[in-house]
């Protein structure tokens, strides 16, 4: 009987060797039409682990379920292993909300805030909400990669620059890791919830996605999860899930520091550009990127080319915008200073919001004609123009808005009075 028992653990140890390698993940998805959507799953795994997956199963939500085969993989230093699996399209039987998933065991060894993680399965899920009143919908785009670094005692920040193509309303929530059938882990906890004898906090800004804890204690892995929603007119119109990974180890060296940036606006048609600078207090190298929607438009994308420097650095930030950038959710783009001579590389990022805003009408003109105002003007030359609002106030108002500010404020007695719903 004890030969027997003894057989079954080695099984059982094996099969946790075996699989242990789930790191991080999310699944997105593009529109092909009201009802067809293609999707893309993105795994980081542990490199030396035999366990590998050419091929992962999705669960469309409506039933049916399908193999996605993998068609990259990358790997990089530090035993880190991209997967993507990409080209799943699936056409659903009709409007309503689905639930994507994931399912596979195991998660790496040793994460500190999941007990026992070999043995928990790794699980992700994205919402897409079909609602033909609301259009078809692309999930957010995560720019940054869900694999960080931080380093005990000192303040950790991310960002996953999450973009938007369809220029929804975003914000952000953490949620506790999933494991096997979809359900919320047994014993899961926040990182700053690991180690009690010291208090730490960790959030997320519901806003700009930056992920703060302050400060890390404990060395080891830790896992997160937090999910991006999606609203348009009020409405959530789906969310991604992503799981993600970080690693504190210990370090005597200090994060740079980035110099203020302020949020702006800039008119359809114009340029816009400012200078970003980073400085190190221990007068290391600095590496100073971005990432953000108006480097993934496809018509005239910003640039801001990388910049390394000893102690300090910076670089300048240009957008020619053109009218195709209108939106009525302003752009975030996240700004990031690192220490590149140093394991980890600590950062400190800043994020930023750039409004695009239509051009006014021009050569307004107002002729009395009896009891009537007749009024005329020259149409906004951007396509992207859906209409006007016609507002009117009696006596005198001397509105005089700058460059950020678009409409009529509250305050100024002015009643809207019609809405022209074109631009002719």
């Amino acid at each position: 009987m004890r030969k027997h028992l003894f057989t079954i653990t080695l099984l059982l140890s094996a099969f946790a060797a075996f699989s242990t390698h789930q790191r991080a993940g999310e699944i997105t998805y593009k529109a092909i039409s009201d009802l067809k959507y293609e999707f893309t799953i993105v795994t980081y795994t542990y490199t030396p682990s035999p366990a590998d997956r050419p091929e992962l199963q999705i669960n469309w939500g409506d039933g049916t379920a399908q193999l996605v085969p993998r068609t990259q993989k990358i790997n990089y230093p530090n035993n880190i292993s991209r997967n993507v699996y990409s080209g799943a399209v699936h056409t659903f039987p009709g409007q309503g909300s689905y639930v994507i998933s994931v399912e596979d065991p195991n998660r790496n060894y040793g994460v500190l805030n999941i007990p026992n993680s070999v043995n928990v399965p790794f699980f992700i899920r994205t919402e897409l909400v079909i609602n033909p009143f609301l259009g078809a919908n692309n999930s957010v785009e995560l720019l940054a990669p869900p694999i960080d670094n931080g380093c005990v005692n000192t303040l950790y920040l991310h960002n996953p620059a999450a973009f938007d193509v369809d220029g929804d309303s975003i914000s952000y929530k953490l949620v506790p890791c999933r494991g096997a059938f979809g359900l919320p882990i047994p014993g899961y906890k926040l990182p700053n919830e690991v180690d009690t004898t010291v208090q730490t906090t960790f959030e997320i800004d519901a806003i700009t996605g930056t992920i703060t804890w302050d400060n890390p204690i404990l060395q080891g892995e830790y896992n997160i999860a937090f999910i991006i929603e999606e609203w348009r007119s009020g409405v959530r119109i789906g969310y991604v899930t992503r799981d993600m990974q970080i690693t504190v180890i210990a370090c005597d060296n200090q994060a740079p520091i980035i110099g203020n940036i302020q949020d702006t606006c800039v008119m359809a048609g114009d340029s816009l550009g400012f200078t970003v600078s980073a400085t190190d207090p221990d007068e290391g190298q600095v590496v100073i990127r971005a990432l953000g929607g108006p480097f993934e438009v496809d018509e005239s994308p910003a640039d801001f080319p990388a910049a390394i420097g000893e102690g300090f650095v910076s670089s300048i930030f240009t957008w020619n915008t053109t009218c195709s950038h209108i939106q009525y959710q302003p752009y975030q783009v996240v700004f990031t200073a690192k220490d590149t001579l140093n394991f980890p590389q600590l950062a400190d990022i800043r994020t930023v919001s750039i409004r695009v805003i239509s051009p006014p009408p021009e050569n307004l003109s107002a002729t009395a004609v009896g009891n009537s105002i007749h009024l005329s003007w020259e149409q906004v030359v951007c396509e992207r123009a859906i209409g006007y609002d016609l507002y009117r106030r009696d006596g005198f108002y001397n509105l005089d808005p700058g460059p950020c500010e678009p409409g009529i404020p509250d305050d100024s007695g002015y009643d809207k009075i019609a809405t022209l719903e074109n631009i002719a």
